[in-house]
């Protein structure tokens, strides 16, 4: 038979987690945001602002400290755990109802490689915005590369990496990403 105070400990423990799962956001629009789920050990670093009725899951949405970046999603948009999204200055927009599945990753920057006389690390970074329209859906393991579009209602299917910019309710797939069809 389990002790008593072994079972209180563990409900004292399961009510902090789940109190700490759904935490208030601060949000510079609308305070502070209370109708967001937001996964207790989520990844959530500075100027990332959060929309209302949002599902976040265990992922990393990381503005990279120093670099000036800055993430916004969109009311009732649900990014599910094992998302990337990195931003080494510049912005990531995500609009509103979009679903972001497992594994995929938004990044807004990398190292140059032009030059062959210098070490790649000692070249420039690179750094452009990322947007992500509404209603979009963005499948498992596809990656958003620095300076594309993806339009309202489109479609990104699993594995894509997308390299240019994606037009309304169109869907892509590959790598890279060309289109395959649209929505209807």
């Amino acid at each position: 038979m389990t002790p008593a105070w072994w079972l209180r400990a563990a409900r004292h423990i399961v009510v902090r987690m789940l109190r700490a799962a759904v935490r208030p956001v601060w949000n510079p629009a609308r305070g502070l945001v209370r109708r967001s789920f937001i996964h207790p050990l989520a990844n959530v670093g500075p100027r990332v602002r959060i929309g209302r009725g949002c599902l976040i899951g265990r992922c990393r949405l990381d503005t990279m400290d120093g670099g000036g970046g800055r993430i916004d999603i969109g009311d009732k948009t649900i990014v599910y755990s094992g998302v990337e999204v990195m931003v080494h200055g510049g912005r990531v927009t995500i609009g509103r109802h979009c679903l972001i599945t497992r594994r995929a990753a938004i990044l807004t920057g990398g190292h140059g490689f032009a030059r062959r006389d210098r070490l790649i690390q000692e070249q420039p970074f690179q750094c452009a915005d990322v947007r992500v329209g509404d209603d979009c859906w963005i499948g498992f393991g596809a990656i958003l590369l620095p300076g594309v579009t993806v339009g309202e209602g489109a479609v990104v299917a699993a594995g894509s990496v997308v390299t240019r910019d994606v037009p309304p309710y169109t869907i892509v797939a590959g790598a890279p990403a060309r289109p395959i069809g649209e929505r209807t």
